[in-house]
């Protein structure tokens, strides 16, 4: 198990919302080559799952970041996260898909503040050097990084997207894709790897029509997730993976995606196949 020195940064955004970016990086590099970093969103929520997963981790060749909340209180930055994560809907609608009390839209200023705030610290050099950054998000946070992947072509050396919310609007994502990568030549600007992990156990539940009842069964999101892979690599990005965790559902998969992303790109950055 590598030693990792740690650095905190308290952000905030325009709006005066705070975050907390941590840092970790080893002390003991394996090597003097420039240090890749991936980037895990909702860090309010990972200390522990970063612990196991450092201690499992058998490269010191990497940097880890976490950006969170200043709190984990669920119900205080449920809407934080609905609007954050999410862009505007379809006919640039404002409310959210579950819960319609909830705005959405804040995508692109969060991709901004990424830009702005985030990415400087930890690729001082800036967002062409060798000092690459990949991101992981899960849930809304996995539909914002496929959002930041079609937004920001290049701007991630790779991006891990666990149970994204596909369903949020369904199709939208899938619109958005096809009408920015609508061939079978792969975009020169977005050669970016996405790789997509999805539990098996994972259902959408939309809120019931009437308040108080209880909520539904809910569908499987494996075949959202399928269909978006099957169109990233008919667009041409054939290095889109898909990845199932069997028996995994929503909640439990935050912690198996980011442990499988940790180890992932510690082991891909080793065998120097970190693009592009």
């Amino acid at each position: 198990m590598p030693d990792f020195s740690t650095v905190e940064h308290a952000l905030s955004n325009t709006s005066g919302r705070e975050y907390r970016l941590r840092v970790w990086t080893p002390t003991r590099p394996a090597t003097s080559a420039p240090m890749h970093t991936l980037l895990l969103l909702d860090g309010q929520w990972l200390d522990d799952t970063l612990d196991a997963a450092f201690a499992a981790v058998p490269h010191d060749n990497i940097r880890v970041a976490s950006l969170g909340y200043h709190t984990a209180d669920r119900s205080i930055i449920a809407p934080w996260r609905t609007y954050d994560y999410t862009p505007a809907g379809p006919g640039g609608v404002l409310r959210d898909a579950r819960k319609a009390e909830w705005p959405c839209g804040g995508a692109d200023a969060l991709l901004g503040f990424l830009q702005s705030e985030v990415l400087p610290r930890l690729s001082p050099a800036g967002w062409a050097s060798d000092e690459r950054v990949a991101l992981f998000g899960h849930s809304y946070a996995g539909l914002f990084s496929l959002y930041s992947w079609l937004q920001a072509p290049g701007l991630f050396s790779r991006v891990y997207t666990a149970s994204p919310s596909l369903w949020w609007y369904w199709p939208y994502m899938l619109a958005q894709l096809q009408t920015r990568h609508p061939g079978h030549e792969v975009d020169v600007a977005n050669r970016t790897p996405v790789h997509m992990l999805v539990g098996t156990e994972e259902r959408w539940r939309p809120q019931p029509g009437i308040p108080g009842e209880p909520r539904e069964m809910g569908v499987s999101t494996v075949p959202f997730a399928q269909r978006f892979q099957a169109a990233l690599q008919a667009s041409g990005h054939e290095e889109t993976t898909l990845r199932l965790f069997a028996g995994q559902a929503h909640g439990p998969m935050l912690h198996s995606a980011a442990c499988f992303a940790i180890e992932h790109f510690a082991r891909v950055t080793a065998a120097g196949q970190l693009s592009p």
